[in-house]
């Protein structure tokens, strides 16, 4: 609704005047709390930051509290001839390895055949094949090809032998057997059944009585090595029982290594890198939400605000405390500037984690001790302190969440607010408008009463004249 004037058209009120008041009212009431509910969103947006950067810190100072870290193992010293594997936690020690001997399968070659489809046998019978004692039937008849004897044997023992045929000349084939593992026990021998027709060329070659039967082209055999001295035998090449959690890997003849496995320390110090990196921007960041730079006509978001403040408060306690065995991170090459900002250095940390592996470990992740009652005992590390600390802020129903929550609460709050303050506004106005409207046309009404009237006043009185 319109109001053209108000006051027997004399223009004292008017809809421009109207809406003059309903924006003077509007910046007095609604912008103030536009202004807050930008802040406040502005504090949810620095809220989400400071979670995300929480839990990314919270992160590297688990993984430094993590005893698996301080497990992992470097091995160095392989050569050609012999490579080693660690798992974590193998003991740190260093050992040689010499005078290898690779073991071997066993490889047997049959007498010659014109062909693969020439047949194995004048009749029917069992070839027993033994290996590693166990023993393999496979029955044959007249017609059983090479190639079917081939493919028979793979089927029956293919888990311990592999059969082929192998053309060595023209019309000269024979059947390989190779032993699927290593070892003196990986022998393959070869017997017919009683009153069997097996040819010459699959049983036992004799230089006197079958000299075109099965031969031995390798023989079986165990590996042998040195390890620190004492001579070992085992039968595969890969060697995973002299110590518990390693393997040794016998790669040629006569050849030695001297093997060294050590605490990966390249592993914590990436950690530890990691750390102060976010370290640096999380701290820097919360600078920002609490410092007031009145220079620059900058105010953060969080000034004044002791529990975000005191994040870095909190922090910095536990970087610079002192244990008992008097390690504090920076002996372990972590600066700090003046202005706050965390440096690491790598080589520092190594060599001052080196002097004493086990005392450095339980400075970063704590130790526990069981004494002989089996009643334990447990120190915290640096670490195991800071990532408490950091859960108290990211787990669920913690710090962050709760200051999360409060902040939407106090938008939501705002919002509500903003909305029913608006729309009072608005009826109060519209009410103004439609009140003036009536008052408008009441006005107009006596207006042209009075001009009627005075007409036929002024008519009277002409006329008495």
């Amino acid at each position: 609704m319109s109001v053209s004037s108000l006051g027997a058209g004399a223009g004292v009120l008017t809809q421009t005047v109207i809406d003059q008041l309903k924006a003077a009212d509007t910046k007095a009431i609604i912008t103030p709390l536009d202004d807050k509910i930008t802040l406040q969103k502005q504090k949810d947006s620095a809220l989400s930051l400071l979670g995300s950067l929480l839990t990314t810190f919270q992160a590297s100072a688990n993984a430094l509290d993590d005893d698996a870290l301080y497990q992992k193992r470097t091995v160095s010293g392989a050569t050609s001839s012999v490579s080693v594997t660690a798992n974590a936690g193998v003991a740190i020690q260093s050992f040689s390895i010499s005078n290898t001997v690779l073991a071997k399968k066993d490889v047997q070659e049959s007498g010659s055949f014109a062909d693969t489809t020439s047949t194995i046998s004048s009749g029917s019978g069992t070839m027993k094949l033994t290996v590693n004692g166990t023993n393999y039937d496979i029955a044959y008849t007249s017609s059983t090809t090479l190639d079917d004897l081939k493919t028979a044997i793979n089927n029956v023992a293919g888990d311990s032998v592999t059969a082929s045929t192998l053309q060595v000349g023209t019309g000269d084939y024979r059947l390989i057997l190779t032993s699927n593992a290593t070892g003196a026990n990986q022998a393959i021998s070869i017997t017919d059944s009683s009153g069997g027709t097996l040819n010459n060329q699959l049983l036992a070659y004799d230089a006197s009585t079958n000299t075109n039967g099965m031969q031995t082209i390798q023989a079986a055999s165990d590996a042998s090595f040195k390890y620190n001295g004492i001579t070992l035998t085992r039968s595969s090449n890969t060697v995973s029982d002299v110590v518990t959690g390693m393997t040794i890997n016998l790669l040629q003849d006569s050849g030695s290594a001297n093997i060294s496995i050590t605490q990966d320390t390249a592993s914590i110090s990436d950690a530890m890198s990691s750390f102060v990196t976010n370290y640096n921007s999380l701290t820097s960041q919360i600078t920002n939400m609490t410092t007031t730079d009145t220079t620059a006509g900058k105010v953060g978001i969080f000034n004044g605000d002791s529990t975000i403040y005191g994040i870095t408060r909190a922090i910095n306690q536990i970087v610079t405390s002192v244990n008992s065995d008097g390690l504090s991170l920076p002996q372990f090459g972590i600066d700090m500037a003046q202005d706050g900002t965390m440096s690491f250095n790598s080589s520092t940390f190594i060599s001052k984690f080196n002097e004493n592996n086990a005392l450095s470990e339980k400075f970063f992740s704590g130790l526990t001790t069981t004494d002989t009652s089996g009643n334990t005992t447990s120190v915290d590390g640096v670490f195991t302190s800071m990532n408490l600390l950091m859960k108290r802020y990211t787990a669920s129903s913690g710090i962050m969440e709760t200051l999360t929550t409060g902040s939407a609460t106090d938008l939501k709050a705002l919002n509500d607010n903003r909305t029913k303050s608006q729309a009072l506004l608005d009826a109060r106005y519209a009410a103004m408008a439609a009140r003036f409207s009536q008052y408008d046309t009441i006005m107009n009404k006596l207006t042209n009463s009075f001009s009627s009237l005075l007409t036929q006043i002024n008519a009277y009185s002409n006329g008495s004249n």
